[in-house]
């Protein structure tokens, strides 16, 4: 993600632009080459590109607002990173509201109860209130989960020990 389109998103959050509406916007943009194309080539002319931001996306499934925004991230040339400004806001949405994101790798699926202790973990750990936590299926740990948060990895898996082990008898 650029540095543009992070800022971007961090507007799009202040704005209070609905989330799915934002979200809706990258869809068609990343979902239609021919406008995503219009909307970023250097070719086009402004007056153009908001000619057809304002057809494409129009009331009521977006609001003036929300035009307005596409209209100024197509002046800035950062219109075609839609996906990452929406992930950025959404970014935004959850640490403002104590939630951290988290993927949980296992081999055999937890059960509600060690979910619930693994989150509660990573609130008291990093200070929040809640955690949003992707389970991912990972047979090739063996044994054991990794809890990954952000740069920090808890490696609690049959594979992390066997390598851990390697190490330390080569050391």
């Amino acid at each position: 993600m650029t540095e543009k389109a992070g800022i971007y998103g961090t507007v799009l959050y202040e704005l209070e632009i609905p989330l799915p509406m934002g979200q809706e916007a990258a869809r068609l943009i990343g979902s239609n080459s021919d406008l995503k194309e219009a909307l970023t080539s250097p070719v086009v002319p402004i007056k153009n590109k908001y000619i057809i931001i304002e057809k494409v996306f129009r009331e009521p499934a977006f609001s003036s607002l929300m035009v307005r925004f596409l209209k100024k991230a197509c002046d800035a040339g950062c219109i075609g990173q839609m996906e990452d400004i929406v992930e950025s806001a959404r970014a935004c949405a959850l640490k403002a509201e104590g939630t951290m994101e988290a993927e949980l790798h296992y081999v055999t699926m937890p059960d509600e109860a060690q979910i619930a202790g693994m989150k509660n973990f990573l609130c008291r750990h990093h200070g929040k209130r809640d955690v949003l936590l992707v389970l991912v299926e990972e047979p090739a740990l063996i044994g054991g989960f990794i809890l990954k948060t952000g740069d920090i990895e808890y490696d609690y898996s049959l594979r992390g020990q066997i390598s851990r082990l390697s190490q330390a008898v080569a050391g």
